[in-house]
């Protein structure tokens, strides 16, 4: 995709610059996925996987055999944000966070992840730490996406997805849900993706997308 084509036709480049990121971010994370040997962490800890998930997806950044559009990006983890009323340690820290690297104030995707597990289910996922810490403005966006990463210890990332649309179409209210990933969900190698439409607190509609892998 050619930036100022899309300049040129009226599309701002923001715009495009997002749209990008979208697509880019999630490839970037399947593709530092596909570089950890998935059964090892099957009772691993949250922060033990996204430690180690951020260095595969470093590697992808500096390998000389990625595509040349890697270069345009900076992944990083626990990265305090700016929110109004919290300051120093007390700022929100995102697990992941993937930005476009340009002049400017650059589009940004950060995304918080959770495991799926006989101890670790839906509700935490979905809860003030997971899902509804984007739907109610705890961590900032900065053009109305943000991602969630589930690592399914248990089961497959099909049959939790299931479980999570199950849980936003029933409790509309809890979550926000305005179109509760009505869309197909999309099958990347171990990796599931779907996308949910929620009525954020900031901005009026907020996207969030899935990754699900490590079965």
């Amino acid at each position: 995709m050619n930036p100022d084509a899309h300049s040129a036709a009226g599309i701002p480049l923001r715009e495009t610059y997002a749209e990008q990121l979208r697509a880019h971010a999630l490839e970037l994370i399947t593709l530092g996925y596909h570089r950890l040997d998935a059964p090892s962490f099957q009772h691993s800890e949250e922060d033990d996987i996204t430690g180690e998930l951020v260095k595969a997806i470093k590697h992808v950044l500096h390998d000389p055999e990625s595509p040349e559009w890697v270069d345009r990006y900076i992944v990083q983890e626990q990265i305090p944000q700016n929110v109004d009323g919290r300051r120093g340690k007390h700022r929100p820290k995102m697990d992941i966070e993937i930005e476009h690297h340009r002049r400017g104030n650059p589009p940004r995707l950060g995304f918080e992840a959770k495991r799926l597990g006989p101890s670790h289910g839906v509700s935490n996922y979905l809860g003030e730490e997971g899902l509804l810490a984007f739907i109610n403005g705890y961590y900032p966006t900065t053009h109305g996406e943000a991602g969630m990463l589930g690592y399914a210890q248990s089961k497959t990332p099909a049959a939790w997805h299931q479980h999570l649309t199950a849980a936003l179409i029933s409790s509309p209210t809890k979550y926000h849900t305005r179109i509760a990933s009505d869309r197909l969900p999309t099958q990347i190698s171990n990796a599931l993706t779907f996308c949910s439409d929620h009525a954020g607190s900031v901005p009026e509609l907020l996207v969030i997308h899935h990754l699900l892998s490590f079965c």
